[in-house]
């Protein structure tokens, strides 16, 4: 199972949240990407890029929302719900709670709801 975001996923989440609600960082290794934990260094970060584990990405989502992830047996489902319960409601279908949880943050961002 996706354990943190893809490189894709990392860069389109370091231009909308902080960097310091990365917990993992990938970095250049021997000519390849390798992902290590811990915050980005700020001294490397034009060679780092942020990354955000499941759990990461949660803590990010929960600040102004509930959050409900479940799984149907084919695709994983988020479902936020504004702490203010008659606020909005959004739903996004992945397949992986990391991709459902990036996908939310880049669609609540989108909506100038994050």
């Amino acid at each position: 199972m996706k354990s943190y975001t893809d490189i894709d996923q990392s860069k389109k989440l370091a231009e909308i949240l902080p960097l310091e609600s990365a917990d993992m960082c990938w970095t250049p290794f021997d000519e390849k990407w390798d992902v290590y934990l811990g915050a980005p260094n700020p001294d490397a970060i034009k060679k780092e890029i942020p990354c955000w584990s499941l759990a990461a990405l949660l803590n990010v989502i929960n600040k102004t929302y509930y959050v409900t992830l479940l799984h149907d047996g084919i695709m994983w489902n988020i479902l936020v719900i504004h702490h203010d319960i008659n606020k909005c409601n959004h739903t996004i279908h992945a397949d992986s709670p990391v991709d459902a949880c990036c996908e939310m943050v880049l669609k609540l961002h989108e909506l100038n709801l994050l």
